[in-house]
């Protein structure tokens, strides 16, 4: 593709478009040529020049006219056109602005003067269409659904479009730094990633996010926060985009919830239809007390079976697998516990309250709680080398209106990158929602995500005294006043 400026010259005469054609040689333009009204109408309408070099005086239809012609036509209407005349009279040069010409060169022309005409023509016109294009953009920016930012070195906010005014609240003039403000409406999470905002080590490539935790009438807020590395028209400054994630990042929840709930409802009642097999064997006589116990075995998983089934089409068709909203007594979360020890097989595991929180609710449905904690101890079991982990989880009161909810093993320990990366949840258009995340996979993401929705946090770390890690929830106790 020829990317350099084009000049359409139009002259009836051989030796005029010759002559321009030698002055202009030198100027590294694409020059094409017209030898006649039509064709000069026909060759704009196909290449749509830079500039119209137009000569006035032509047979059949002269400059005047093809100019007027070219004005009505949209796509040529804004192409400067410079006239060519032998006329130097005040009439022809009037006559020639009513049609349409942006200048005027007389014959017999300087030849200095003309290069310069053209070359301050062309100049313009690049300014031209610079402004008129950022001019949409400035436009689509406006207009666009997502947040756009321009922040100085100081992380001060220069320049916001109005989705992004509307997403941070942002004052009308005010000119104040963006994290300041980011975290003062939303969580900012990973926290781990949101410590080098700004710094010589941030990691443009790295996913940040802002949360508004859910409330009784809002659902959750995502915002996905990226560092755009484009040329700005100011140097020292950099653009932020602000992408609305929600749906996406529910979807992906959603996904994994489902696909968590189906394996543990479904895997226990199918391993019980196992003994349809042994009621099969050739040695086995059927009316024994040991086969009616397996085919009562049998009967009871298969109404389990069909119970599990109902349950999870009842799911599908409320559309909402889990909403972290809800309220779990400690009662509950120790049946929950025993229940997923039990399912796991879990033979070494306590469960410890503190006094303080005897009397509270969590502020955080049974269903979540489950979840979280089905993932936890299968990461423990899965990661100790007997796969047989002694777990301690405890609860304690953290600040108002909070608790904290730890579950320590003594597995493996983690490497710096994997505690670094661990609870990162990840928005990628262009990859599966189910495709593996390195180091411990793809539940502890969400188990980040359910957390931040009620406004909790995470921290992961590896035990000091021992092997082990220590995963460490931060989550909110109901107020009993509300």
């Amino acid at each position: 593709m020829d990317n350099r400026n084009c000049v359409l010259i139009v002259d009836d005469e051989e030796h005029g478009r010759d002559a321009l054609e030698m002055l202009l040689a030198t100027e590294n333009y694409q020059l094409t040529f017209a030898s006649h009204g039509e064709e000069a109408l026909q060759q704009a309408q196909s290449i749509i020049p830079d500039l119209i070099l137009l000569d006035v005086m032509m047979p059949g239809m002269d400059g005047f006219e093809v100019c007027s012609l070219l004005r009505t036509n949209a796509k040529l209407a804004e192409v400067p056109i410079l006239m060519l005349t032998a006329l130097d009279d005040r009439e022809s040069r009037l006559r020639g602005i009513e049609a349409g010409a942006d200048d005027f060169i007389t014959k017999p022309y300087d030849r200095v003067e003309l290069r310069t005409r053209v070359r301050t023509i062309m100049r313009l016109n690049r300014y031209r269409r610079l402004v008129s294009e950022r001019s949409r953009f400035e436009w689509v920016i406006e207009n666009s659904e997502d947040g756009y930012l321009l922040l100085g070195d100081d992380d001060v906010i220069q320049y916001a479009n109005h989705q992004a005014r509307l997403l941070l609240s942002l004052p009308d003039k005010e000119k104040i730094p963006f994290l300041r403000q980011a975290s003062s409406h939303y969580q900012c999470e990973p926290a781990l990633a949101w410590q080098s905002w700004m710094s010589e080590k941030t990691n443009t490539s790295e996913s940040r996010y802002l949360v508004r935790p859910e409330t009784q009438h809002l659902p959750p807020l995502w915002l996905l926060v990226e560092v755009l590395n484009l040329p700005l028209y100011k140097q020292g400054s950099t653009l932020i985009h602000l992408q609305n994630v929600s749906e996406r990042m529910n979807l992906q929840r959603q996904m994994w919830t489902f696909q968590t709930m189906v394996s543990h409802k479904l895997r226990g009642p199918l391993n019980g239809l196992v003994s349809l097999q042994m009621l099969d064997q050739k040695n086995m006589d059927l009316s024994s007390e040991r086969a009616h116990a397996l085919l009562k075995i049998a009967r009871e998983s298969a109404k389990r079976l069909q119970d599990q089934i109902l349950e999870i089409l009842r799911y599908i068709d409320v559309g909402q697998l889990v909403r972290a909203s809800g309220q779990t007594t400690f009662e509950q979360l120790a049946e929950i516990i025993t229940k997923i020890g039990w399912d796991l097989v879990l033979e070494n595991i306590t469960f410890t309250v503190a006094d303080a929180l005897q009397q509270q609710v969590i502020y955080f449905s049974t269903e979540s709680l489950e979840l979280i904690l089905r993932e936890l101890l299968t990461n423990s079991k899965k990661f100790h080398p007997q796969q047989s982990p002694t777990v301690h989880i405890y609860a304690e009161p953290h600040q108002t209106q909070q608790m904290t909810l730890s579950v320590m093993d003594d597995g493996g320990h983690l490497s710096t990158e994997e505690l670094q990366k661990v609870w990162m949840p990840y928005y990628q258009s262009e990859k599966s929602f189910t495709g593996e995340v390195k180091g411990m996979g793809l539940g502890l993401p969400m188990v980040a995500m359910l957390v931040w929705n009620r406004g909790g946090s995470c921290h992961l770390c590896n035990r000091e005294e021992q092997k082990g890690v220590c995963v460490t929830l931060t989550l909110p106790l109901l107020n009993r006043a509300a």
